[in-house]
Formats: C-alpha cells, sequence, structure tokens
C-alpha cells in the first residue's frame, strides 16, 4: 500500500521547481535563490519518493 496522493504531490514538486528555475530567465540577479528554492522542492519530493516507499513496504 502506498500514499494515495504522492505520485501527485511529485508532480506538483517538480512543477514547482521548474516554475521556479524558471523565474531566472526574468530575474537572473537571483539566479541563486531560485536555484536554493528548487532544490528545496525536488528534496520534498525525494523525501515523499522516500516515505511512499516505506510505508508501500
Amino acid at each position: 500500500m502506498s500514499i494515495s496522493n504522492a505520485e501527485r504531490w511529485l508532480e506538483l514538486c517538480e512543477k514547482q521547481a521548474q516554475l521556479v528555475e524558471g523565474l531566472s530567465k526574468t530575474f537572473p540577479q537571483r539566479c541563486q535563490q531560485h536555484h536554493s528554492l528548487s532544490s528545496s522542492w525536488r528534496e520534498l519530493a525525494d523525501k515523499i519518493a522516500r516515505d511512499n516507499k516505506e510505508f508501500g513496504d
């Protein structure tokens, strides 16, 4: 059994990461902050995937 909406959360996290990265085109002076924020979204996705896998075992 897995967490019912984990797949959707993974999709949302990736979309958020891509959205934030895209802001660097408009606001290049914030590139470092965008990278940090997008990395945080991807770390959250990794945690969700790990937790979902453990929950499913």
